[in-house]
């Protein structure tokens, strides 16, 4: 994953797992990347380029996943980012 600003890489985030599924992975990238950018102070758009629509819908099912778990801490860190300047916008 590479996070991006003014047309540089700011940082170039890798993690290494094992016996994961390709939504994990994904959900893993996704929340490695997002959770540093949304603490830099001078960020307020962000774009988030990926592949998986199944991510949402596997996450968003009614029963209770382990995927979950991920996506709590990450959905509470969106909601502060964006309620914290009017100017802040993620887009998928």
């Amino acid at each position: 994953m590479h996070v991006w600003a003014d047309n540089s890489v700011i940082k170039q985030l890798q993690v290494h797992s094992v016996n994961i599924t390709p939504i994990e992975a994904e959900l893993m990238a996704i929340h490695t990347g997002l959770i540093p950018v949304m603490e830099i102070d001078n960020i307020y758009d962000m774009t988030v380029i990926t592949n998986s629509i199944a991510v949402a819908k596997k996450i968003l099912e009614s029963k209770v996943n382990p995927l979950q778990n991920m996506f709590i801490p990450l959905a509470s860190a969106v909601k502060t980012f964006l309620s914290k300047d009017g100017r802040n916008n993620i887009h998928f």
